[in-house]
This record gives structure tokens, sequence and C-alpha cells, in this order.
């Protein structure tokens, strides 16, 4: 067996936007004379949901069933590549994870692509496709019949939803409330987040700033529907609505990594909010473990990362670190010496992820948006809409996608 045809096994756990590149990448890599290479994605659900769009699939029922896409297709037709339709269980050690099923995988390369809980209803929870429509249906009736909605919190996803609900639903009253002064990550200029508040109100959407609303116990971590009233902490003003949907708070769950840190002896995640700390390669903060890799919203890096386009960024960053590992024969001397430390602690450096991108782009409904390129504000002028009605708003970047899926569009053909 030459160098290059021996077996490597990298293991992705999570089939999102940072684990979606990395196993792409590194598949085809398989092709390019690793021909023992064999990439294995683990995901929760059976379908990829494209959760960027997830305020135009709230309002279009069309749109919704294309969000969707079947990890079946995931990798090429033939493809000794290969999904596994399971939730991760622990971290066993250096080599071994296991499935919620009790099946053990080897990993000579493992990233942890969890990513996190987000907020509301973008977080689908349904494990399939039917079970994630229905969620997205039984909330759009909800809309459907209510006469009031409130949205809670002024992030990103909670000035989208307002907006395409506000543009679908001109005769409801659709109130925003956000705890912070101003809209939007406040890293990006005040002009942006002036401009979606203007935006908004043209749309009719209430925007009340500095009140943080009570969140009662038996709310759950999504939306509501049914008429309540919930009230500000400190204010105590009175929010009366027929449709709550949150889009605050973010959570991360990687009590997974508890048998590794074990195994190592020592910690890897931040204990106030179970994040995995990570290095600037987003290699695991650990010397005796430089083949796992952890891209994406469940790694420790500052809230600004927290985009999509960033974890795929991230995912891209690590699939090229895994190739130089590979190329090195890391995962040859690491398995033969049974993971010493002497090995790891002389793995080759790898490449630095660098957030060097700066970019927002906010559809407030299908024709209104907001943005900011390179420091400069696209806030309340007309070029914004423009700029991210064309780069976002038709589909959400879905098209993007599909190309991730070839196995879909074979079984389409056929």
């Amino acid at each position: 067996m030459s160098d290059k045809s021996r077996e490597i096994s990298v293991v992705v756990i999570g089939g999102s936007y940072a684990g979606a590149a990395t196993a792409k990448r590194l598949a085809q890599l398989s092709k390019k004379g690793f021909s023992g290479l064999k990439v294995t994605l683990v995901d929760k659900s059976t379908h990829y949901f494209h959760a960027i769009g997830f305020p135009k699939a709230l309002v279009d029922a069309e749109y919704a069933e294309k969000a969707f896409m079947s990890f079946e297709g995931f990798f090429e037709p033939g493809s000794k590549h290969e999904f596994v339709n399971q939730k991760l269980s622990r971290v066993v050690d250096n080599h071994h994870v296991e499935l919620d099923n009790g099946q053990t995988l080897f990993y000579d390369y493992l990233v942890l692509a969890t990513g996190g809980q987000a907020p509301g209803p973008i977080n689908v929870t349904g494990r399939t496709k039917d079970e994630g429509m229905e969620e997205i249906q039984q909330l759009r009736q909800g809309l459907d019949d209510a006469g009031s909605v409130l949205v809670i919190g002024g992030g990103a996803v909670g000035v989208e939803v307002a907006g395409f609900v506000a543009e679908k639903y001109p005769t409801k009253k659709v109130t925003l409330v956000h705890s912070r002064s101003r809209l939007l990550p406040e890293h990006f200029r005040p002009g942006v987040s002036n401009g979606a508040v203007d935006k908004l109100s043209r749309l009719g959407v209430n925007v009340v700033l500095n009140d943080k609303v009570e969140i009662p116990s038996d709310f759950g971590y999504s939306s509501n529907v049914g008429h309540r009233i919930l009230r500000g902490q400190d204010s105590g003003n009175e929010y009366a609505s027929d449709v709550q949907i949150l889009a605050v708070g973010f959570k991360v769950h990687t009590e997974y990594l508890e048998p590794l840190e074990d195994a190592l002896g020592h910690t890897l995640r931040e204990v106030k909010t179970g994040a995995i700390r990570v290095r600037p390669t987003l290699q695991l903060d650990s010397s005796l473990a430089p083949h796992i890799f952890v891209p994406g919203d469940v790694n420790n890096l500052p809230s600004s990362t927290k985009f999509g386009f960033k974890a795929e960024m991230q995912g891209n960053t690590v699939a090229a670190n895994i190739k130089k590992l590979i190329q090195s024969g890391f995962d040859k001397a690491f398995k033969s010496q049974e993971g010493s430390k002497a090995v790891a602690e002389a793995a080759p450096v790898v490449g630095k992820w660098t957030d060097y991108v700066d970019l927002i782009l906010v559809p407030i409904g299908p024709d209104l948006g907001v943005a900011q390129v390179l420091k400069i504000a696209l806030g309340a002028s007309g070029l914004a809409n423009l700029f991210v009605r064309q780069l976002k708003s038709k589909d959400f970047m879905l098209g993007m996608r599909k190309s991730y899926f070839p196995g879909n569009k074979k079984a389409k053909r056929e």
C-alpha cells in the first residue's frame, strides 16, 4: 500500500454551514491521490435545513419546501464517503466517538461542527423534513390567524423576521422589542441599525428599544401561538400579542466532550457557556489533540463570528488544515504510536483562521434592507435596498447551497 492510498478516516459531526464545508472539501481530496480517504458526515437530522432563509420560509411555503435538502444526496452517488443519521453521544477518546444508537466510529481526524441552539423557531427541532415543515407550518398558521405579533430580540434574525412578517401581513400589528439601545450587533456602525429602525417603521413595525422582555418559564425555546401578555423586566411595559417569536439567546450543548476531557486530563470548554475552546488554527485547545478541529458556532470565538457565512469560511480553513496534516503523514505516525504525546506535540503547524470579512446583509421584507461592507454603512439609503435585494433577499443564498447536494439533483432527474 502506497502512503497516499493508506486508510484515513475523517469524521465530521454536524452538517450545517461549517461541517458541510469541511466535509465537501475533504471529500474532493480523495480524488486527488488519497484514495484511502473516507469522510463520514454525522448529523441528527435526515435533511439539511437552510436556517439563514428561515424568515422567508416562515411566510413562503414553497420556499420552505426547497430549504430542506436530504443528506443522503450530500456526497456524489457511488462515492465511498458516508452519511450517518445519528446524534453524537460522546467523544470517547483521541480516536473514537460514540453515537446515540451505540455505534462507535474510529477517526484519524475529527471535526466537531455541532453548532448551537439558535434563538427561536429558526432552530427547527424536527429531525426529519416532515417534522421540520410541520413546525414551520404551525407557526405560519398561527400568523395567518393572529391579529398581533411580538418579536423578541433585535439581532439580524429578529429584524429579518419582523420585516418579512410585516410585509406579508400588512394589516397585523407587529412589535419588535430589543433589550439594547440599537438594533443589530453593536460592532456594526450605528447607521446600519438606524436604517433598520427606519425601514421596519415603513412596514408598520413598532420598534421598542432598551426593554428586556420577561420570558415565562413555560414558554420554551422557540415561539408561542396563543394570546399572551408579556412584560418588560424593568419598564413594566405590557406587550399583548397572539403570536410571540423569540429571537434572543444562543446555547451550545457540549456535554459530549466530558469523556475526552477525562482522558486528556484537562477541561476543553468555557465554564459559563460550554463553548469549546480553540486555537487560532481552529484546533481544539489541547497539545494532545492536534487532529481535532472545532469550526462554527460551537467554538469560543467572539459573537461577531457567529454568522453562517463565517462558519462556512471556518469550515474551509479546517479542511485546508486537515489536508496539510494528511499530506504530512501525521495520522500514520499518530496511529502507529497510539497517539503519543511526542507525535502530537510535533504536529505540523497549520494555518490560522482570520476574521477579515466585515459584512452584514439584512433583508427587511423582500424589497428593503440594510448592510455594511468594508466599514461602509448602507442604512436608510435606497442603495442598501438594491444591494441586499440582489445579494440575499431573493432566495437567501439558497441556490448556492444546492451545489452541496449533487445526489439530490440526480434523484430529481430520475
